[in-house]
């Protein structure tokens, strides 16, 4: 079966080779059936292809089987003719990626997933599904940001957004996908009865502003969506089409999870703000506190009755770039936001967060990289399995983490 999984998936037998770090001769003969597939390897291959066990270990696919029966359901969909061989890649590399931050979690006696399961099943119990799809996405956000711990005062809520996700058990992937037009996208990633919501979201090109909604675009999809459809897929042409229902839910949620009324009335009174004459520098110090883009704010505002037609034509042709790059560290490039953090931060959080696999390249995250230092030094985990962990091997791992790895771990 291996083999019609893998060309149902459109996935390269030496990409999937590269991607679970074994030699593409010895790969290619399991395709082939020349030899069975290993036990160490059926885990792992079963999490990222979307299989289960017994069918990825199966001689060959039940009789009279088509293309689509053979293709698990999150590859079929993932065949939509926007998406490269270099985009499913990529996905490829955040499911192997979701299998270890389940088998971390296992070792350190954390079940995010049933966390998550708990609060989505908490925020979206009392949703009335006969409301419009905006008056759902807003009802729910409300809600979301109390069970997750995102009131955070009247404050914007960008800089705790990530390590909250976290801590209830999304994984939380931000990484560069050049010449792709995909901007984001959610699905199931981790083992057997620990499945969880990933949320991905695609930085190049992308500032962080942006990403904070692309992000909760995809958490309200894994609230709504996951359990009937194994992936969202949100593209930079598609953005703004409030045409689908589910879309326009999902605009609705992230704005109102990170725009919502009480904190602009918030920063009006804190800043002094008057909706009728607002300025450039007013409009762009409103971004830096909020953490949201120009055009979120000002649908939020607008939607909350601070301004009217005219005024939101008008302030959605302000430039505010060059004050928001004074005001705010994540108004910059991530290149210049590393560069200039470089003297402050560890080298490995600037430098050394990436993996790869054949040609593609994931920056892992901050806090699953550091996860990993502590299950080492903790005595957790031994040197090569941290090393396999965060997808690289042991000589690089030593390269890269060894001036923070506990000295008698490296004997």
């Amino acid at each position: 079966m291996l083999k019609q999984i893998i060309e149902a998936a459109r996935l390269s037998p030496e990409f999937c080779a590269s991607l679970i770090r074994v030699p593409a001769e010895q790969f290619k003969e399991w395709v082939d059936g020349k030899r069975p597939l290993p036990h160490f390897v059926v885990p792992e291959l079963s999490t990222i292809l979307g299989v289960s066990t017994k069918d990825l270990t199966a001689r060959r696919p039940a009789r009279g089987s088509s293309d689509s029966s053979v293709a698990p359901a999150i590859w079929f969909k993932l065949r939509d003719e926007k998406l490269t061989p270099a985009d499913r890649e990529f996905v490829g590399l955040v499911r192997r990626l979701g299998f270890f931050i389940s088998q971390l979690e296992t070792i350190r006696g954390i079940r995010s997933s049933s966390a998550w399961r708990a609060v989505a099943q908490t925020v979206a119990a009392e949703v009335d599904r006969a409301a419009p799809p905006a008056v759902q996405g807003r009802d729910v956000a409300l809600r979301f940001r109390a069970a997750a711990n995102l009131e955070h005062g009247q404050a914007g809520i960008g800089e705790i957004l990530r390590p909250r996700l976290r801590q209830i058990g999304l994984a939380v992937i931000e990484s560069p996908i050049p010449k792709s037009s995909l901007e984001g996208c959610c699905f199931a990633v981790g083992g057997e009865g620990t499945l969880g919501p990933c949320v991905f979201a695609n930085t190049f090109k992308s500032t962080w502003f942006r990403r904070n909604e692309i992000l909760l675009h995809e958490v309200c999809h894994a609230i709504f969506d996951l359990e009937n459809d194994p992936v969202s897929l949100d593209f930079l042409d598609q953005a703004g089409d409030l045409s689908n229902l589910s879309e326009a839910r999902a605009h609705a949620f992230a704005q109102e999870a990170l725009v919502p009324r009480s904190v602009l009335v918030h920063f009006t009174n804190q800043l002094g703000i008057n909706w009728t004459f607002l300025t450039e520098r007013q409009l762009a110090g409103l971004l830096a506190e909020v953490h949201v883009e120009q055009k979120t704010l000002l649908e939020a505002a607008y939607d909350d009755g601070l301004i009217d037609d005219e005024l939101l034509v008008k302030y959605m042709k302000y430039t505010c770039a060059d004050d928001l790059r004074e005001l705010s560290p994540h108004a910059w490039t991530t290149r210049e936001f590393l560069r200039r953090q470089a003297s402050e931060s560890p080298k490995w959080i600037v430098e050394n967060r990436h993996t790869t696999a054949g040609a593609r390249t994931l920056r892992l995250p901050v806090g699953y990289v550091q996860q990993v230092i502590d299950a080492v030094n903790a005595g957790d985990i031994s040197i090569g399995k941290a090393a396999e962990l965060l997808m690289m091997d042991r000589y690089t791992f030593g390269e890269r983490f060894g001036d923070i790895i506990a000295e008698p771990l490296l004997a």
